[in-house]
């Protein structure tokens, strides 16, 4: 069963600094913070947010030093070919994409650099920005050793970046979990044995509910 894990995510925080010339903005103005007419528009995170009942059985976070199979990226890019070209020699690159055309330039892009295509597969997903460590899924194992993907808000008025755990875990035919609570998925690490730990900035984004919630 394919899946990632939060290890493989963070390399994925290189700076735009690095992407392609022809992309003088792959985000489209946003930046790693909240822009200020997104901090206007903060009311609207989480809205229409759906929570589910947790997975059953015993939970486990998938630890991020932990083997992974694949990595999942957007493009535009917020990484150089020359990194892609390495992790698709070993491992599955999913590459988000907008439609069917990007797809084409993407698939034609790789090949006119080398990259393993055999190693590659394509979701097609509208995206607000590249940083898929901060808004892709975070992988449990539960139950009878299933895998599945516990999602949270994002904590970013990026309707389109918070979906994309819920379409991950559609693409890949695994089980989604709705976790109440607002997030960034870069403030958040885990060892895989019970052990885990966010700054404070969680509990200042999530008012209404105690720590302990």
């Amino acid at each position: 069963m394919k899946k990632f894990t939060l290890a493989a995510l963070l390399i994925f925080t290189l700076t735009a600094a690095n992407t392609f010339a022809q992309f003088t903005d792959p985000n489209n103005g946003l930046k790693h913070v909240m822009t200020a007419e997104e901090a206007a528009n903060s009311y609207k995170i989480a809205l229409g947010f759906v929570e589910t009942d947790p997975p059953a059985g015993i939970i486990r976070n998938v630890e991020e030093f932990g083997n992974n199979d694949g990595v999942l990226i957007r493009y535009p890019f917020g990484i150089p070919t020359a990194l892609i070209k390495e992790l698709a020699k070993d491992a599955k690159v999913t590459t988000i994409v907008a439609n069917t055309n990007e797809q084409n330039t993407v698939t034609n892009l790789y090949q006119s650099n080398g990259i393993n295509l055999a190693n590659c597969s394509f979701l097609i997903a509208p995206t607000n920005s590249y940083w898929t460590r901060d808004y892709g899924p975070w992988y449990v194992t539960f139950g009878n050793n299933e895998v599945g993907i516990v999602d949270f808000p994002y904590n970013r008025p990026r309707p389109n970046d918070d979906d994309i755990p819920k379409k991950v875990a559609s693409f890949q035919g695994i089980p989604w979990f709705g976790m109440n609570v607002i997030h960034t998925g870069g403030n958040y690490m885990t060892n895989g044995i019970n052990q885990a730990s966010s700054t404070t900035l969680v509990w200042e984004e999530n008012p209404s509910q105690t720590a302990q919630q």
